[in-house]
């Protein structure tokens, strides 16, 4: 029910910790064999290793791998759609100037035949753009240590005789100016893509910031035979970033059973699956259907006296059954974790080498990081996040208030030798002595979800130590009358599944799992005993039912209600102006 691991999402990191040790830079140019002219966008990787990059527009490549190491005595795979692969050794990449040739892939045209039949329009994949998860790609304009080349999609049922029409996938967020994708098709072996099938280069742009992508194909003549399904993709070539906005492309994606997500982060890397995962993607085709035997007489006999049958296609068919959501779902444009961040974090709030510090507390070493200057401010973070889910807030706090953002037990970079089951008056009790202990007798606070509810309990366990607080997205107890029910059976069937794994991660994951399902348990007549000047914050499609946040703020004494318009329960990382500037006024008063 909050800023939550649970939600999974795929996010696409820089493979930048090979980078920390001695590297070797791999260099080249592209060309066409026949022409001389370079070969746009080419994909480079070492096979089953996720080293490798693009070629740009002017077929000029470069990447680093790890040295000294082993896979300097490896091959340079360098492909593009419509030419033979070529093999290079890393070490004649070393050398700048290293000009790569690929031949052009001879096509043999089949026979055409001529059947009679029917051919049906019909869509394959997931029509819906309802969301309940990002599955993320993100990449900098740093060709030496790029993400360039990300391969991500699904796999899709489709008829064995077929020509594609179009292709379509449901953009979730784009904070880019300009992304070029490269639509890939592969066979199917194992449940994994296998061989590629298309035999011409088939790229596009994306400039929408959310919305339907439709990529015309009928130009490119697809014919489909002999699959019952293929994995689609589509990999990242290059992106335009606009300037002061955060990095971050995903597609809708709703956690449906039965289906995954694929994706590798190089174009020679292993494929991996995550499941359960459905992303909004789509093929229409038309699918070419034999007349039976009685109905082709029937044809024979109406061409004998003259009569045209239809001329065109029949009409479209219904699209598959799909996961269907509640508008009051339709809620996620991103998810940020600590390890993993959707957004830039280029202050590296979370690890910061200078601003952060340990605490030693019962059953836990307290992480946490200080900023700016001014009366103390406190940030509580929600389940499964860090510090760094703050990244949008803390430089512009920072300018007025002295920020003091905790990684909460069990999370982020704070340890817990402990197994007891979390609460929320055990979070409360540690930043008690965490402000003891740095002598801060009266603090303001912002709670974000699981930080909200911590906040809840400070204030009516420590009303003494709070000046004012913010709290965002926070709920009283977790049930279908404060929370999305649709959102509870999630979190239900995540623990099932955490149980079931032995190692320690996954232990983690229950506890924070039951703390969500178990967690808080007050009343509103508690509410009644709140002192503390309060603004009760959430988004208009949060997943804390509006109906159990106006109550939370009809019940504390004078609280304040704002409800931001557009938003989700991520309204600080979607909506950071209007969320900083609420916070800020609220404050200043």
């Amino acid at each position: 029910m909050r800023l939550l691991l649970v939600l999974f999402c795929l996010f696409s990191v820089s493979p930048v910790s090979h980078l920390l040790a001695q590297t070797t830079l791999l260099q080249g140019k592209v060309l066409d064999d026949k022409t001389q002219e370079p070969i746009p966008f080419a994909s480079v990787g070492i096979a089953g290793q996720p080293f490798g990059t693009v070629a740009n527009a002017q077929g000029q490549f470069q990447f680093t791998i790890p040295a000294p190491s082993s896979k300097a005595t490896e091959a340079v795979l360098i492909s593009c759609v419509g030419y033979q692969t070529a093999t290079v050794p890393t070490a004649t990449l070393q050398a700048a100037g290293q000009v790569v040739r690929l031949h052009p892939s001879s096509i043999n045209l089949a026979a055409v035949t001529v059947r009679p039949g029917k051919v049906k329009t019909k869509t394959f994949g997931r029509t819906s753009s309802s969301t309940l998860m990002g599955a993320s790609m993100y990449t900098e304009a740093d060709l030496v240590s790029d993400a360039l080349a990300k391969e991500q999609g699904t796999i899709l049922p489709v008829d064995e005789d077929c020509r594609l029409r179009d292709f379509n996938m449901h953009v979730a967020f784009n904070r880019f100016k300009s992304i070029k994708f490269r639509l890939n098709l592969y066979s199917v072996q194992a449940g994994r893509p296998h061989q590629p099938l298309l035999r011409q280069d088939i790229r596009f742009d994306v400039t929408e910031p959310r919305g339907w992508v439709r990529v015309d194909l009928t130009p490119y003549q697809v014919q489909v035979q002999g699959h019952k399904a293929v994995a689609v993709t589509i990999q990242w070539l290059e992106s335009e970033a606009t300037p002061g906005n955060s990095k971050s492309f995903g597609i809708s994606a709703v956690p449906m059973p039965g289906h995954s997500i694929l994706t590798r982060s190089k174009s020679q890397a292993q494929w991996q699956e995550l499941t359960p995962g459905y992303l909004s993607m789509y093929l229409t085709l038309d699918s070419y259907r034999p007349l039976p035997n009685k109905a082709l007489e029937a044809g024979k006999a109406s061409l004998a006296t003259g009569n045209q049958g239809p001329q065109q296609g029949e009409p479209a068919s219904a699209p598959a059954d799909d996961y269907q959501l509640p508008d009051s779902l339709r809620y996620l444009r991103y998810v940020t974790t600590s390890s993993t961040p959707t957004l830039t974090n280029l202050a590296g709030y979370g690890q910061h080498p200078t601003a952060g510090h340990f605490v030693q507390l019962p059953g836990t070493r307290l992480y946490y990081e200080r900023y700016g200057q001014g009366a103390p401010l406190l940030l509580l973070h929600g389940n499964g996040q860090s510090i760094a889910a703050f990244q949008e807030q803390i430089s512009e706090l920072a300018q007025h208030y002295d920020v003091l953002a905790v990684d909460t037990r069990a999370h982020g970079r704070s340890l817990d030798s402990t197994t007891a089951s979390l609460t929320y008056n055990l979070f409360a009790a540690d930043v008690k002595q965490l402000l003891d202990s740095l002598h801060l007798s009266k603090v303001n606070v912002v709670g974000w979800s699981d930080g909200g509810n911590t906040a809840l309990a400070l204030a009516l366990r420590y009303p003494a130590s709070l000046n004012r607080m913010v709290v965002m997205g926070a709920n009283l107890f977790p049930t279908a009358e404060a929370v999305e029910p649709d959102f509870l059976q999630l979190l239900r069937k995540q623990l099932r599944e955490a149980q079931r794994l032995p190692d320690a991660h996954s232990k983690q994951d229950v506890r924070r799992l039951q703390l969500l399902l178990q967690e808080p348990n007050m009343t509103f007549q508690e509410l009644h005993a709140i002192t503390t000047p309060t603004l009760v914050v959430a988004g208009q499609h949060d997943l804390i039912l509006e109906k159990h946040t106006r109550a939370i703020a009809q019940h504390i004494p004078g609280a304040q209600l704002l409800i931001i318009p557009g938003a989700s329960h991520y309204a600080p990382q979607e909506k950071p102006r209007e969320f900083n500037q609420a916070v800020l006024q609220f404050f200043q008063k």
